[in-house]
């Protein structure tokens, strides 16, 4: 059975209750709404984790040390098969409308007004896609329109919070704020897909005084420009703030924890990288090792931090990535090669640019250990 991204996220609990919604009738009944955690990664392949998304381990597994998806692991609905979109902006704007990239028309990723990424050809006419993302109002220009999910669980009294990764709409386009597609909370999130430096010492690629801006400047974080902490660390302080402030209102949340990691660059997570180097891997998959183990590390903070607030056991946990991993360039030996078994990686419409990792925890709900 395989499972896609393209359904909405209510959509997607139901499928992991292996019901056809009555659980979600039960809570509802209980008077008692569950919180929602969408745990995103950005560009993380299958095996780019120790725990195996197939019938054994495979080398890649190996490679990478990933303790807190191995502890979720135990206590989740892991699918072994599941696909996203090849790249970023088609599987985000899935996840906001519930619709699939042939209905909203969002094809590839999106970044300039009116512009695409593909480079002008004189002998290729490109497709009329939806260059400019999605929209919560109508009449915008190469948008899809549509009712977004936060929005939707916004009016059902849950706070809406989005920490990290937007990559919704084009720049100067509605869509770019995440704030006008039902979110109540922006922490991080804006019309660039990527980041210009995981680095605080750097300020996160922005430049104070400068006129002109990387687009890929990551915005809000301003209170820890020329800390030495590395950005997937200060966006998972920030979630944990969030939580708490929804709790002080005493409401249900939906945090969408959208990290920029394991995006490029490939910058060194420092609490992480000696050991990968240490064990003979190349510098650049040293730092991807160290990214993937900074995001794990995320995971298992959050996961830690909702038991310590005393709502795990009415938290719903979604773990899953936007695509598949990087390996057309970028990364250490032959491009290519990064996701074998599997063929290419993103950007590509091969298996190994569309299979990502994916696990529902739904405590009382979901059957720990157990593979769909």
């Amino acid at each position: 059975m395989k499972s896609g991204l393209f359904f909405s996220l209510l959509g997607l609990s139901a499928v992991a209750a292996g019901s056809d919604g009555r659980a979600l009738a039960q809570e509802a009944r209980q008077g008692d709404k569950p919180n929602i955690l969408l745990f995103l990664v950005d560009d993380m392949g299958w095996q780019d984790t120790s725990v195996p998304f197939w019938h054994d381990t495979t080398e890649l597994n190996r490679r990478y040390r990933t303790p807190q998806m191995e502890r979720m692991a135990r206590n989740a609905l892991k699918f072994t098969n599941a696909y996203a979109s090849a790249v970023s902006s088609p599987s985000r704007v899935s996840l906001m409308t519930g619709m699939n990239p042939a209905a909203h028309r969002v094809t590839n990723w999106t970044l300039y007004k009116d512009r695409g990424p593909d480079p002008e050809s004189r002998t290729l006419r490109w497709p009329e896609w939806n260059v400019n993302g999605i929209a919560a109002t109508p009449g915008v220009p190469r948008t899809t329109y549509a009712t977004m999910l936060p929005e939707l669980l916004r009016e059902a009294g849950y706070r809406t919070i989005l920490v990290g990764k937007a990559h919704f709409g084009a720049m100067e386009t509605p869509g770019a704020d995440p704030l006008t597609l039902g979110f109540d909370v922006n922490v991080a999130g804006h019309a660039a897909g990527g980041l210009a430096s995981y680095l605080g010492e750097n300020n996160f690629g922005n430049r104070p005084g400068e006129e002109q801006q990387s687009p890929f400047a990551v915005p809000g974080l301003e209170k820890y420009w020329g800390e030495d902490i590395f950005v997937t660390e200060a966006l998972t302080r920030e979630a944990k703030k969030q939580i708490d402030t929804a709790l002080w209102l005493d409401q249900p949340f939906f945090l969408y924890m959208s990290h920029y990691a394991v995006h490029v660059p490939l910058d060194r997570d420092m609490r992480f990288y000696a050991k990968y180097e240490e064990a003979g891997l190349d510098p650049r998959e040293a730092a991807y090792a160290a990214l993937i183990e900074g995001m794990d590390k995320s995971l298992g903070d959050l996961r830690d931090y909702l038991k310590e607030k005393g709502v795990d056991r009415n938290t719903v946990v979604i773990f899953l990535s936007d695509n598949g991993g990087l390996a057309a360039w970028g990364r250490g030996g032959r491009p290519g090669t990064q996701n074998f078994p599997l063929r290419s990686g993103k950007g590509s419409a091969m298996e190994g640019g569309t299979r990502v990792p994916m696990m529902v925890e739904w405590p009382g709900v979901t059957e720990g250990g157990t593979n769909c």
